[in-house]
């Protein structure tokens, strides 16, 4: 009987840690960030642009694709700049206290940050008042770090 709790409870708990919360927001099955835009080209080209297959990175145990090899270049050097903000989770959704998923269209640079939103209609809501959504997001992924890294859930 031990051995079968044993077996069940190793099962359980690789299951469960597979949809723990991850620092990153990733969508596909492939462990890609932004559902494969590029990240660097919201600031350089001031919209989205889908990334390729030939051009990637990984960070932060997540692979990033770019449009060119100079924005590969760019986020290696210094890709906390490039990153969205809070792991690519939507920024009006935690600060509602929700992780949700993003459309990567829907997106706003402020104060040299990047913000993705779960749709354009969010984002339309959120950009009438960021600095507060952003505070309040802000507190609520800190405390959600707090709790991964407490758990030893990180890589």
């Amino acid at each position: 009987m031990k051995i079968y709790y044993i077996s069940f409870m190793v099962i359980f708990i690789s299951v469960i840690n597979s949809y723990a919360f991850k620092p990153i927001s990733v969508t596909t099955d492939e462990n890609i960030a932004l559902e494969g835009y590029d990240t660097v080209a919201y600031f350089i080209e001031k919209k989205a642009v889908k990334g390729s297959p030939f051009y990637i990175v990984e960070w932060q145990g997540v692979i990033w694709q770019f449009s060119s090899k100079t924005n590969v270049k760019l986020f290696k050097n210094e890709p906390e700049k490039y990153a969205p903000q809070f792991g690519g989770y939507c920024a009006y959704g935690l600060s509602e206290e929700e992780l949700v998923s993003c459309d990567p269209e829907a997106f706003v640079i402020l104060e040299e940050k990047l913000y993705v939103l779960k749709n354009k209609t969010l984002r339309d809501i959120w950009i009438k008042d960021p600095r507060r959504y952003v505070a309040i997001a802000k507190d609520h992924w800190l405390k959600l770090l707090g709790k991964y890294k407490k758990e030893g859930l990180s890589n």
